[in-house]
């Protein structure tokens, strides 16, 4: 018989993380996250993002063991934005039965539905800004940092579930040996000389600042992409103090004109490389593990590119491409991840294409409407 645990307290929370360890244990592409950093993620208090949103984590256990969890969602800004009921559902975890997916998903289902949502979407991680989306495509690679990496048969289930497609992201993979491509090379040189623009790298120096601005060209530049949610300044804080101690200056270019930001890009190396090695915790052992091992990291991310939409056909993409690939050669990494690319973005994939860029991994988003609260056709009495 399988069992449902609502997750209350701080050792439940450790056991909802936790459960993913044995699940993995025999893939050699999974990496472990840091327990840490995913407690903080999931307690409402130590991520801003939970300011606006609320949730609730369920454990599925069959002969008293746990099998599963899931993740029930709100974001209250998504839907003040969108004007809907739409809930989700994230982190999810199972063995493979389906039995267990559907009791996972239905609770899920279940919670939101008393809420008064209509649809669920998933996997979010918690939200759009962060992880998102079932890999189904990419299995035999290992994951960049702060991207996901899920079993095999997870859409199978979801689908099973009546959970169906709505969006698609790629990563692509762009390699740093075959050098820049002439006609890049050419474009780069005809934009700067035409449009007289400055390009620097951040100044850590005045982090706060740059911050400040970086923010303002995303939130303009993104606002119009799919099911995507403004930042909160605390949000944005918050992700840039994770990311602050790995960052490399050249590997964020800021494209100005006369003092104004225009457009910028946000790469970082993958240290998901050597976190694997701290196997979910820096201390005691993990951090001098992970200290010994960092010149292996050899390849970066790229987590943001944005260009205020006034400036969209002056070829500052391009541009920002060209400074990333320059600095990820200069610092000696062999090529970089650009994730993700929402699949209708055909500008920016033509962009990457262009230079050598290829498909790696497709991560799937799934939605279902969902029944009113006290339809549903089976009761989850044996919540405990």
């Amino acid at each position: 018989m399988i069992k449902i645990k609502t997750v209350r307290s701080k050792k439940d929370l450790r056991l909802f993380i936790k459960m993913a360890w044995p699940l993995y244990k025999d893939n050699p592409h999974w990496v472990p996250p840091l327990i840490s950093d995913l407690e903080a993620t999931l307690t409402p208090g130590r991520n801003p993002f939970w300011e606006n949103a609320e949730r609730e984590l369920f454990l599925a256990f069959k002969d008293e063991k746990i099998v599963g969890r899931i993740a029930a969602i709100i974001s209250r800004k998504h839907n003040e934005l969108y004007k809907e009921k739409t809930g989700f559902f994230g982190f999810y975890e199972s063995i493979d039965d389906q039995e267990i997916a559907h009791a996972l998903y239905e609770v899920a289902a279940q919670w939101l539905a008393s809420r008064g949502m209509t649809h669920m979407r998933g996997p979010m991680n918690p939200y759009i800004n962060e992880e998102i989306g079932f890999l189904v495509e990419g299995f035999d690679q290992d994951p960049f940092v702060m991207m996901p990496y899920t079993m095999s048969y997870y859409p199978k289930l979801a689908e099973a579930e009546g959970l169906a497609k709505i969006k698609d992201v790629y990563s692509y993979w762009a390699p740093t040996a075959a050098g820049m491509p002439e006609k890049v090379e050419r474009l780069v040189k005809a934009i700067k000389k035409r449009y007289k623009i400055t390009v620097r790298p951040i100044d850590m120096k005045h982090l706060e600042s740059e911050t400040a601005l970086i923010k303002g060209v995303h939130d303009e530049a993104w606002r119009n992409n799919w099911g995507a949610v403004p930042f909160t300044d605390k949000e944005f804080i918050h992700i840039v103090k994770q990311l602050k101690t790995i960052a490399i200056p050249d590997l964020v270019p800021i494209v100005e004109l006369d003092g104004k930001v225009l457009a910028m890009a946000v790469a970082v190396p993958d240290v998901n490389q050597i976190l694997r090695l701290a196997n979910g915790r820096l201390f005691p052992f993990g951090f001098i593990k992970v200290l010994l091992n960092q010149h292996k990291v050899n390849r970066v991310r790229v987590l943001i590119l944005g260009v205020l939409s006034a400036y969209r056909r002056h070829g500052f993409d391009a541009l920002l491409y060209y400074e990333l690939f320059k600095a990820a050669r200069k610092h000696g990494f062999v090529g970089g991840e650009f994730s993700w690319i929402l699949e209708d973005n055909v500008k920016m994939i033509r962009i990457i294409e262009s230079w050598g860029g290829k498909i790696t991994k497709t991560y799937r988003v799934y939605q279902k409407p969902i029944e009113p609260a006290g339809k549903a056709k089976r009761k989850w009495d044996y919540l405990f």
